[in-house]
C-alpha cells in the first residue's frame, strides 16, 4: 500500500524527527511505501530538507500532488488524515489514523 504526505509536514512547525519516526512507523510497521507530495518546483528544496535534517530514509518518491491520487494522504487539507503539524503529541494520531487503514 501507498501513503502521500504532503511535503510541509517536514518543515517547521512540525518536529522533523515526529516525521521521521512516523515515517520509519508507516515503514516498517505497514510495509507502506511512502510518497511525499509536493507543489509544483518545490521538489529539489524539499528533498534537500529532508536530506540536510537526516528524514529521507524512508521516503520512496517525491511526487507531485496530481500523481497518485488513488492512494490514501496525510496533510493539512483534503487528506484522509488529517493534521496541522507533525509533532510528539500528534504522533499517536497519526499512527492510530493510519493503522485503521
Amino acid at each position: 500500500m501507498t501513503l502521500r504526505i504532503e511535503a510541509e509536514l517536514t518543515i517547521p512547525p512540525s518536529s522533523v524527527t515526529a516525521f521521521r519516526d512516523v515515517t520509519l512507523y508507516i515503514k516498517m510497521l505497514r510495509g507502506f511505501d511512502i510518497l511525499l507530495e509536493c507543489q509544483e518546483g518545490t521538489r529539489s528544496i524539499f528533498w534537500k530538507w529532508v536530506k540536510d535534517h537526516g528524514a529521507h530514509d524512508f521516503i520512496d518518491q517525491l511526487i507531485l500532488p496530481h500523481e497518485e491520487t488513488h492512494a490514501p494522504r496525510m496533510g493539512r487539507r483534503d487528506a484522509n488524515i488529517r493534521v496541522d503539524r507533525l509533532t510528539v503529541e500528534s504522533i499517536p494520531f497519526a499512527m492510530s489514523s493510519i493503522m485503521s487503514l
